[in-house]
């Protein structure tokens, strides 16, 4: 097959102006057809530019709500089921999470923190603050086997005050498993603002296993 040399290329029509050519001709020939074909894809268009208009707005009245609600724990529940596809919505989940946990209602916390974290995508600080939540309820509950994995996660993953908070509910989970070694090592990683209560934790736990008191007769 002989190559085609560029002199060739300019001398056949240009493919941009025949098929425009034809398009005129057609919608000439079909105008009816045109503007349905043109309507359709104005209201496609129009559409889209209102449904995201109208989830910016949402947006905009539930953070409002979220913000006004406060401490309100009647006020939130209500932002978190009339704006549940919100971010606000979920952020509602997760206050109300921490307000049941406050009052002692572990049933509640543990609904509300879970479903905050299987709707929120990001593993962020707000994750983790539902983890250690989730992870509290559970030592508070007596089963701080279930917390263990969960706080692992968090000391590995989250910033350094998540993290030493959740050095210090995995020492308490250890503690109540009979653990007090393992315990004793966990709070010594601790840092920051629970420095001085882990120190106050380690001294209750009294002296490491087979140490005696340096005391002279």
């Amino acid at each position: 097959m002989a190559r085609m040399k560029r002199k060739d290329l300019l001398k056949g029509p240009d493919e941009f102006v025949t098929t425009t050519s034809s398009a005129l001709v057609w919608i000439k020939e079909h105008p009816a057809q045109f503007a349905a074909g043109a309507l359709i894809i104005l209201c496609i268009l129009a559409g889209g530019y209102g449904i995201s208009y109208w989830k910016t707005s949402r947006e905009h009245t539930a953070m409002n709500e979220y913000v006004k609600a406060m401490e309100d724990s009647q006020l939130t529940l209500k932002v978190a089921q009339d704006f549940s596809d919100t971010r606000a919505g979920k952020l509602a989940k997760l206050r109300l999470a921490r307000m049941a946990f406050d009052k002692g209602d572990g049933r509640t916390a543990l609904s509300n923190a879970n479903e905050f974290m299987d709707s929120w995508s990001r593993k962020d600080a707000l994750h983790w603050q539902a983890a250690l939540i989730i992870a509290g309820t559970y030592i508070n509950q007596k089963e701080p086997a279930k917390a263990v994995p969960l706080l692992d996660e968090c000391i590995d993953s989250a910033s350094t005050d998540l993290r030493d908070q959740a050095l210090f509910l995995k020492a308490s989970a250890l503690i109540t498993l009979g653990k007090p070694a393992e315990a004793r090592q966990i709070l010594s990683a601790v840092s920051g603002n629970y420095q001085e209560l882990a120190k106050v934790v380690t001294a209750s736990l009294g002296p490491l296993p087979g140490a005696k008191a340096a005391i002279k007769p």
